[in-house]
């Protein structure tokens, strides 16, 4: 059927998404599902103007804010699959562990850089994608963008990562 097409084709990747939000596999196929619920049972209200992607994020993103506001907490999980994978022996055990500590750091920024962080960077949308998505001018996701790196890269620098910066 088309939902088992939908399903096959988009359930990797919302997943990923929503585990990236949560920081927690089990969350996230449990959102997962009720986003895909969501997406049948709203289906008749689905205009096909090509912004099917758009339509289902933003689903996904709903789904996610609630269970988030229900549960009144948010982590994100940052690692690229395969990360660990990529390198042999200690530098795969560092990069795992420079990954988790990453991870933490994210999972502390505030939700609407966070969300813009993991939206350009892991699911490589542009800022006007992003921008339809939650309804947000591009030039405010640019600065939410910019203001997660710089906090980024000061808690990776608190916690020993990253260079070192020098006084004025």
């Amino acid at each position: 059927s088309a939902f088992e097409e939908l399903l096959r084709q988009w359930q990797q990747p919302i997943g990923r998404f929503l585990f990236r939000l949560t920081g927690k596999a089990d969350v996230a196929e449990d959102l997962c599902q009720e986003v895909f619920l969501r997406v049948y049972h709203g289906r008749s209200r689905y205009r096909d103007n090509g912004a099917f992607a758009n339509w289902l994020y933003r689903i996904a993103l709903n789904v996610a804010r609630d269970a988030g506001r229900r549960a009144r907490h948010g982590h994100v999980s940052l690692p690229r699959e395969g990360l660990a994978s990529e390198a042999p022996g200690d530098v795969a055990c560092q990069r795992a562990e420079m990954a988790r500590i990453v991870a933490e750091c994210v999972a502390e920024l505030p939700e609407p850089i966070r969300l813009v962080l993991v939206l350009r960077h892991y699911e490589q949308m542009s800022f006007e994608e992003i921008a339809r998505l939650t309804n947000t001018p591009a030039s405010t996701l640019k600065s939410r963008f910019a203001a997660a790196l710089e906090r980024l890269r000061r808690r990776l620098q608190e916690r020993g990562l990253g260079p070192e910066e020098t006084g004025p």
